[in-house]
C-alpha cells in the first residue's frame, strides 16, 4: 500500500485508515492471511509487476495495462489548494488564475486549463512534492499548489484543513483501483476480483468510510 491519507496512513509500519480496515473485511473470508506493507509509488508499481506483492492500493490507471480487480473503488478529482487568506472557489472563470505561480509535482498531467490561463508552473522534484509543495504553499513561496487529489489533504481529520482550502477541477476525474500483480495465476485473479465485487456491492467504499466516521464522531 502507498500512504494516501485520509484512506491510508502507516504508524510505526502499521497500516491505519479506512481502506485497510475495507479490504481486510473483503479478503479475511477467502484468504489466511491478508498484510499490508507501506512502499514508495515507483517501488509499489514495480513490486507488483514483479509480483513481489499481490494487490498495490492506490493504483491510478496510467497507460501501463496492469489488471484491476473490477472497477474502480472510487475517483479523485485533482485541484488547487491555497491559503485560506487567498482562497480561489471557483477555478473555471476566465482569468481567475492569470498571474499566480503554481506549484505542480514532476510527472504529474496537468488539467488543461493551465494553458488557458497565463499562470507562471513551478515544478516540485523528488518523490515527496506533494508534501514539499503544500509546505512551500505555506510560507508564500506558491500561490497555489495543485494537487492530484485535494480530498487526501483537505479534510477534517488533517490539522492543515485550518490552515489551506482547495477547489476542484470538476470534469477530470481519475479511477483509483486495486492493481493486481500481472503474475497472480488465472485462479487467483479471479478469487481476488470476485471478492471485491462482493463486497462493493454489499457496501461501497464512500459508504463504509462515511459510517466510519459517524461513528467516530
Amino acid at each position: 500500500m502507498l500512504e494516501y491519507p485520509p484512506h491510508v496512513s502507516f504508524l510505526q509500519k502499521q497500516a491505519t485508515g479506512s481502506m485497510p480496515r475495507y479490504l481486510k473485511s473483503m479478503y479475511r473470508d477467502d484468504f489466511s492471511k491478508v498484510e499490508f506493507i507501506l512502499l514508495p509509488n515507483k517501488r509499489g508499481l514495480r513490486e507488483l509487476s514483479r509480483g513481489h506483492i499481490d494487490i498495490l492500493f492506490p493504483y491510478l490507471e496510467q497507460g501501463d495495462q496492469l489488471p484491476v480487480a473490477g472497477k474502480a473503488i472510487f475517483n479523485v478529482v485533482p485541484g488547487l489548494c491555497f491559503k485560506k487568506d487567498k482562497y480561489i472557489p471557483f477555478l473555471s472563470a476566465p482569468g481567475v488564475l492569470d498571474g499566480l505561480v503554481i506549484g505542480v509535482p514532476t510527472n504529474l498531467p496537468l488539467v488543461p486549463t493551465f494553458d488557458r490561463s497565463s499562470v507562471t508552473l513551478e515544478v516540485i522534484q523528488g518523490n515527496d512534492a506533494l508534501n514539499r509543495g503544500i509546505q512551500l504553499l505555506l510560507k508564500g513561496r506558491l500561490d497555489g499548489f495543485y494537487h492530484p487529489s485535494p480530498v487526501n489533504v483537505y479534510h477534517h481529520s488533517n490539522p492543515l484543513s485550518k490552515s489551506i482550502a482547495c477547489s476542484l477541477f470538476y470534469g477530470f476525474s481519475s479511477p483509483v483501483s486495486l492493481g493486481m500483480s500481472p503474475l497472480l495465476s488465472s485462479e487467483v485473479k479471479q478469487k481476488i476480483t470476485e471478492a471485491y465485487t462482493k463486497q462493493l456491492n454489499k457496501q461501497l467504499y464512500e459508504f463504509f468510510m462515511l459510517d466510519e466516521v459517524t461513528k467516530a464522531n
